[in-house]
């Protein structure tokens, strides 16, 4: 274990917010403290695993380092489709399959990737801690490696050693580390999916991406909003210690200023089922939802929960970025 200062402000004094062990993975029983900068407010583990203690705290399985079959991804995509279609109504009255397509019920949003690819020419992706590159958080196989380099060329940046192995096996470039790319390298878009908070030094990956932007490219960063509705309701229902930093917009801002980038679109959402999960593990929220939701609860709850994303208090965050002009 490490004690550190703030990566951004790099001041030593903080204050503490919440203790918790790791309720979701359950890999350990240790308590850990995540603590609020006293110069700029960002939050982190403080002390926290360092880089070479932190792979025992990922679960064995950890899902983002898998490489799901292609039957349980069409599985997944077909249960998607059905939950968030009118045609959900069919299987309200089918015990297993209305709580199945209930965990399934999520908001519509377009994948950022694809929208901000500039259009004709070689076009150059690049996913940090991009797992397995079968399927990606939130978007799925459609959001994945595998998908996009239909239409780009594409590599990723992962330390997992068997994940990388994947990639390799799907002909797909890996690098261990940001580091480890040439400096000359440019991409015209760097994805960094519900990655940022796992890292030790955010400033880093900050001025990657500053450096290594194409003309018009754009960042896409995706990661929890600790501003959101579940976080204020309960601020130890985090992933520790495998998230190291708990991100703000503001954060996110100090960030982009200080690298010389611009903040293009901003925008917060949450879905049912993450309040669901949260039940299991977060005394705050202990048994509100009993053996989950079934799709037209869920359904209702989300349109609930859309009004506190307009309000930037959606329990996820899909930050934009590019260099200022």
């Amino acid at each position: 274990m490490e004690e550190v200062s703030c990566d951004f402000c790099g001041k030593r004094e903080y204050n503490a917010v919440t203790r918790q062990t790791d309720i979701l993975h359950r890999t350990t029983d240790e308590v850990f403290t995540i603590v609020s900068c006293n110069g700029c407010g960002l939050h982190y583990l403080n002390p926290r695993p360092t880089r070479g203690e932190i792979g025992r705290y990922y679960a064995e399985q950890y899902s983002f380092h898998a490489a799901p079959s292609r039957f349980k991804l069409l599985a997944a995509d077909i249960l998607d489709a059905v939950a968030n279609s009118p045609l959900h109504w069919l299987f309200c009255c089918v015990p297993y399959l209305n709580r199945k397509l209930g965990a399934r019920v999520k908001p519509r949003i377009a994948d950022p990737v694809l929208r901000h690819l500039a259009p004709g020419g070689q076009r150059r992706i690049l996913d940090i801690g991009c797992g397995a590159g079968v399927s990606a958080h939130f978007w799925g196989y459609r959001g994945s490696l595998l998908y996009y380099r239909r239409i780009a060329a594409v590599c990723g940046v992962e330390v997992d050693d068997e994940a990388r192995r994947v990639l390799g096996d799907s002909g797909i470039q890996a690098f261990r580390s940001i580091d480890d790319i040439p400096a000359a390298e440019r991409f015209d878009v760097i994805r960094m999916n519900w990655s940022l908070e796992h890292v030790h030094a955010p400033s880093a990956y900050f001025g990657f991406i500053a450096a290594h932007l194409a003309d018009g490219g754009k960042a896409v960063i995706a990661a929890p909003n600790y501003d959101g509705l579940l976080y204020r309701i309960a601020k130890d229902c985090v992933e520790v210690p495998i998230h190291l930093y708990h991100f703000r917009k503001q954060d996110i801002l100090n960030y982009v200023d200080r690298f010389g980038l611009a903040l293009v679109r901003f925008e917060t959402f949450s879905y049912p089922e993450m309040f669901v999960a949260a039940a299991d593990a977060c005394a705050p929220l202990r048994g509100a939802f009993g053996a989950g939701l079934g799709v037209r609860e869920a359904r209702q709850m989300q349109r609930l929960l859309s009004k506190f994303d307009a309000l930037g208090l959606g329990n996820d965050m899909i930050a934009i970025l590019a260099r200022k002009a």
